[in-house]
């Protein structure tokens, strides 16, 4: 089979668009998906249907968890908070991709929400805001009457800790950060990648698994300036690459 660019699923959000509902994804991982050789496609919330799913993912080489402006909803992790901003349709069609990279070794690489997705599907749990748990101090949530390019920035460091997949990198580096739901309990079986300075989990990996970690920054953002973005996307593609459907 000739080769070609490997298929990147790339999970979808609702989102109202000009008062009417929508599935959309940010055009940032679009492009960062196709800039490192991917070949992105969209997945709506439907496509987690029994016999959608099974067309679909026939077809795909990866799969991108992407962040959003949801949350993971408690019920997944035990919780009985309330969770204003949850996307069920979501939540459905992440755990089982999730469920499906894990058991058929498909690369995926899970962002912000997808990394508390992935934390969540392995049995962890979350904290529903960070700001409300002692010892937290790193700016973990940006300001949201700043234009986006501030709000983007780098804030803080993670330390990547050493026998993971990102020590291959280095041993800090610096990064944004734009969430609410952090990790509490760390899932079954796996391996804390990085942290930042105050204790909070940055990234995560399934060491048993060819390519499936999760990160807590946004490195589609600065995806072909920021290092570790690239080393990110980079990876990514490249085991999406050896698994191409034959």
């Amino acid at each position: 089979m000739q080769n070609r660019r490997p298929i990147i699923a790339i999970v979808s959000c609702h989102k109202i668009v000009d008062g009417q509902p929508a599935q959309a994804v940010y055009q940032k991982y679009i492009d960062a998906v196709h800039f490192y050789g991917g070949n992105p496609i969209l997945l709506p919330n439907t496509a987690a249907e029994g016999e959608n799913f099974d067309a679909l993912i026939a077809v795909v080489d990866g799969i991108l968890l992407t962040g959003s402006y949801s949350n993971v909803a408690p019920a997944r992790y035990n919780a009985s908070h309330v969770e204003e901003k949850e996307d069920l349709g979501r939540d459905e069609l992440s755990f089982k991709l999730l469920a499906h990279a894990k058991n058929h070794d498909i690369p995926l690489l899970a962002i912000c929400r997808g990394l508390q997705e992935m934390n969540v599907y392995f049995a962890g749990t979350l904290h529903p805001d960070w700001r409300e748990v002692e010892g937290f101090y790193e700016p973990h949530l940006e300001d949201s009457s700043a234009p986006l390019e501030v709000q983007y920035q780098p804030v803080h460091d993670v330390i990547i800790q050493s026998d993971g997949r990102l020590q291959t990198f280095g041993d800090k580096w610096h990064v944004n950060s734009l969430h609410k739901q952090a990790i509490n309990k760390v899932g079954e079986g796996l391996f804390v990648e990085a942290l930042a300075p105050d204790g909070l989990v940055e990234a995560i990996s399934l060491l048993e698994h060819p390519f499936m970690i999760g990160v807590q920054w946004h490195p589609e953002l600065n995806y072909a300036q920021d290092n570790l973005s690239k080393f990110l996307f980079t990876e990514f593609i490249h085991y999406a690459s050896q698994t191409q459907v034959q």
